[in-house]
């Protein structure tokens, strides 16, 4: 589960940097067309430059698209690793109870038992905590994806709102 979460985090981090090029990119290339809409007024369009706003318009309801469906995918994932944390941090803390159950039962008895007992499950804490530690940190890593992916959103549909009537 560890690498599933570090793999997609990793994946989604490379998808966002890539769109937020592509949308800067379209965005340079909307104020042109802006511009060039409103020389329209004073001088006749050629059939090119109609086509290049055109192929724009399909570049950003593309991009919308895909940032919408990213957008509600990455919701289900994060879902899914909040429920792993969930069940992880479950474990965690029973590992920490019983390990300090252990460490009352090895003060109160004298057995080897007794003694084994918290090394064994502090073996197994330890992992444990470990992994949690990478759960939390990369669910917290993908809210901040969840909110880039937000803005990107929001700018994709910010252009297309800002651009004039064609």
């Amino acid at each position: 589960m560890e690498q599933r979460i570090l793999q997609y985090r990793k994946q989604i981090d490379e998808w966002l940097t890539e769109m937020e090029q592509n949308v800067q990119t379209l965005s340079q290339h909307g104020e042109y067309s802006t511009q060039a809409v409103q020389r329209q007024t004073h001088t006749q369009k050629t059939d090119t430059e109609k086509t290049d706003i055109k192929k724009t318009d399909t570049e950003e309801q593309t991009m919308q698209e895909m940032v919408q469906d990213n957008l509600k995918e990455h919701l289900v994932q994060v879902g899914f690793f909040q429920h792993e944390r969930l069940i992880h941090l479950i474990v965690t803390v029973t590992f920490a109870l019983l390990e300090m159950l252990a460490i009352v039962l090895s003060v109160i008895s004298d057995s080897l038992f007794t003694l084994l007992l918290p090394v064994v499950i502090l073996i197994l804490l330890i992992p444990y905590i470990r992994h949690y530690y990478i759960l939390e940190n990369e669910v917290q890593k993908m809210y901040v994806q969840y909110d880039r992916m937000r803005r990107l959103q929001q700018t994709a549909a910010g252009s297309k709102i800002e651009k004039p009537e064609r």
